[in-house]
């Protein structure tokens, strides 16, 4: 199998960014991907869906990190929630997804105002990590007794596919050529497409690999999403070395890092100016380094900002 280099995918097809891309365009591929997931993970045949959440901001993609989730209706009123997650399946990151749930119930009080007529509401969401045990590549949550009896009339439904469990996949199926179509697009979604993906080819995946270069004609886009993984790289590789307790100064610590290696790499700058900068305007500048073409425009922009 050959191996895929960074330099032909720079931003990989994990990356968050071209996730959402992916998955919110109104043309047909995009529509077949939507469905495709959902008909897979949950079983349901969903004919249209609809996406609340399309918008794409360069803001989001720095800063606070807010997560790119997908947030879709069908047809019959059903609400899911998608995302890609890459930094873990961490206890902070396991409530945060129970507080996205939450907010699919808000969305549909929001247009009944009438619990008696809230629909079941689906997660899912695609990891790209290993569990701490092994098992299943797909799990599904619900609230069960202590019997395993799932709850009346629940609403909850989550799942959590981890994608780097597809190499076990491709064991337990006999080799990659016997991969369903679904579990060709998680392999895509994992390493990347390669020649025996491509081979294949997987309807999934090819509206994949067909939105990666669709967006990488924009530009812009392509330069926010490449910029986003630069950045998000360098804060892993910081929190990697921090301790538990040192989380949130290592997360401050990582931007700040960010910040220099992208000045480095867009403006070929190193000096110490960012030490000097707050972590305000450093979450700032991480945001205007997107528009600003040149380096002094950039301090310009901050010290603007500053004197307002």
């Amino acid at each position: 199998m050959r191996k895929v280099s960074e330099k032909e995918y720079p931003v990989p097809f994990h990356n968050d960014v071209f996730f959402k891309y992916m998955l919110i365009g109104e043309d047909a591929g995009s529509e077949l991907l939507r469905r495709r997931i959902i008909e897979e993970i949950y079983g349901l045949k969903v004919q249209t869906t609809k996406v609340l959440n399309p918008e794409l901001l360069p803001e989001v993609f720095f800063g606070k990190r807010a997560v790119l989730d997908v947030v879709l209706e069908d047809e019959a009123g059903h609400f899911y929630d998608l995302e890609m997650q890459v930094s873990g399946y961490t206890q902070e990151e396991q409530l945060r997804f129970q507080q996205y749930g939450y907010r699919l119930v808000g969305r549909q009080l929001k247009q009944c105002n009438d619990y008696i007529k809230l629909k079941p509401f689906y997660q899912i969401i695609f990891m790209n990590s290993m569990p701490k045990a092994g098992g299943r590549m797909i799990r599904h949550y619900k609230v069960k007794d202590e019997d395993n009896q799932e709850e009346p009339n629940g609403t909850l439904n989550r799942a959590i596919v981890f994608l780097l469990m597809i190499k076990q996949r491709i064991r337990e199926v006999g080799g990659i050529k016997n991969l369903t179509e679904f579990e060709t697009f998680c392999y895509v979604l994992a390493y990347n497409p390669d020649d025996a993906i491509l081979n294949m080819k997987r309807r999934m995946v090819d509206v994949a690999v067909e939105k990666y270069n669709e967006m990488k004609e924009d530009n812009q886009l392509f330069s926010w999403a490449e910029s986003a993984e630069f950045a998000e790289r360098a804060v892993q590789a910081n929190l990697r070395e921090q301790t538990a307790e040192a989380k949130k100064s290592g997360m401050e610590e990582g931007k700040r890092t960010s910040l220099k290696l992208l000045l480095l790499h867009k403006y070929g700058v190193d000096d110490a100016w960012v030490d000097t900068l707050t972590t305000q305007q450093v979450e700032d500048a991480l945001i205007s380094i997107l528009e600003c073409s040149t380096y002094d425009a950039l301090k310009a922009q901050l010290t603007d900002r500053k004197a307002e």
